[in-house]
């Protein structure tokens, strides 16, 4: 049984608050067809490449247009259902690469997902992106991996976070489901915190450092975690920072994202529900040496130099030198928004230098023992 964090509630969470019924489905066909027909204009406007930004190809065109047209057309909630269940997608990652797939119930009723073996030397802990209302993709869960093939001696864990809609599952409810998974990982499994690498990419991200900053300066709104000792490290990219911005003063680009100021802005709304700004939800209103007291060894930070978050990234990258001992930060030319998750994902087949480093990054977090890699750091 996972150990409890003291205050923490008892309750079942889903990962979806809304099942659409016929009529909710209907509408989201009916919409998802609307989408489609915007998309066959896009593409005959693409055709002329002087319509594409930044030299694309018309299929990169399209493929960007239409993750743009579904984010700012679709509520949060047809989103949730159009797409697979983070459950779902773990399954089917761990059927594809015959690994073993366990769900961990949380004593606070949040489900995490663990892909690998049970007594794995390194464990990674995964948060997701999606804005905080769209489960995990299959590209997340290789990037959670490093974009390498599963290892014997390392697990996945993905936290099944609760996806928020327009009235449920607001802040900070994913950063007590964060903190009840590492309880469980420290305190029922018995899993030393430098065996444990923490990534997200977006909105987990956010969460990842919201975390970052618990670990020390507690929430006073989450349970607190007691544990011994530092992490080995943590990997975010392209993290959705300065929630509490107006969309309009974030970056001007020359190439338009994967991700619009519309969305950014409602799902803002949707998480913080009113909240007002704190170190949690709005990190880089930290304390500089809250950000050197961070029990973690080693930081990775990438963004894309041409992406609608890259002020807020750029902002966090300078804190971080600053105030941390080992942080390796990376700001790529010509890439968007998580370009090595959605170069995957949309199959752009394109050259990604963001990736490349992470996956050199995260193959010497996890090729070497804990201990060996403790002493390096």
């Amino acid at each position: 049984m996972a150990a409890q964090a003291a205050g923490a509630p008892h309750r079942k969470h889903r990962e979806r608050p809304v099942d659409l019924g016929l009529g909710g489905w209907l509408l989201t066909l009916g919409q998802a067809l609307w989408i489609t027909c915007i998309l066959l204009g896009e593409a005959v406007k693409g055709l002329l490449p002087r319509n594409r930004q930044g030299g694309a190809s018309l299929y990169e065109h399209l493929a960007y247009s239409g993750v743009r047209s579904y984010q700012g057309r679709l509520s949060p909630a047809r989103i949730q259902n159009l797409l697979p269940s983070t459950a779902t997608t773990c399954r089917r990652f761990a059927r594809r690469h015959g690994i073993r797939h366990s769900s961990i119930k949380l004593d606070d009723g949040t489900v995490a997902h663990q892909l690998g073996p049970s007594d794995a030397t390194h464990r990674v802990v995964f948060f997701h992106g999606g804005g905080y209302m769209a489960p995990a993709l299959s590209t997340h869960i290789d990037f959670a991996f490093g974009f390498h093939p599963p290892r014997k001696h390392v697990a996945v864990y993905v936290l099944q976070y609760s996806l928020v809609t327009e009235t449920a599952n607001q802040y900070p409810l994913q950063l007590q489901q964060a903190v009840s998974l590492l309880a469980h990982l420290i305190h029922a499994e018995g899993v030393a915190p430098s065996a444990m690498t923490l990534v997200g990419d977006s909105a987990g991200g956010h969460l990842l450092l919201g975390l970052a900053l618990h670990l020390r300066h507690p929430n006073p709104r989450v349970p607190p975690l007691s544990f011994k000792g530092r992490f080995a490290g943590a990997a975010v990219v392209s993290p959705w920072l300065n929630l509490h911005a107006d969309p309009e003063d974030m970056a001007v680009c020359e190439r338009q994202d994967v991700i619009e100021r519309r969305a950014v802005k409602r799902w803002a709304a949707n998480w913080l529900c009113g909240a007002p700004s704190d170190c949690w939800n709005d990190p880089l209103t930290a304390p500089a040496d809250w950000w050197a007291d961070v029990p973690i060894d080693g930081v990775f930070l990438a963004y894309g130099e041409d992406e609608l978050l890259r002020d807020g990234c750029a902002a966090l990258a300078e804190v971080l030198k600053t105030a941390h001992r080992s942080v390796a930060a990376y700001g790529v030319q010509g890439e968007l928004h998580v370009q090595m998750i959605m170069n995957r994902f949309l199959r752009l087949n394109k050259p990604c230098a963001s990736e490349d480093i992470y996956a050199r990054w995260m193959q010497d977090r996890l090729a070497a023992k804990p201990a060996q890699r403790d002493a390096r750091t």
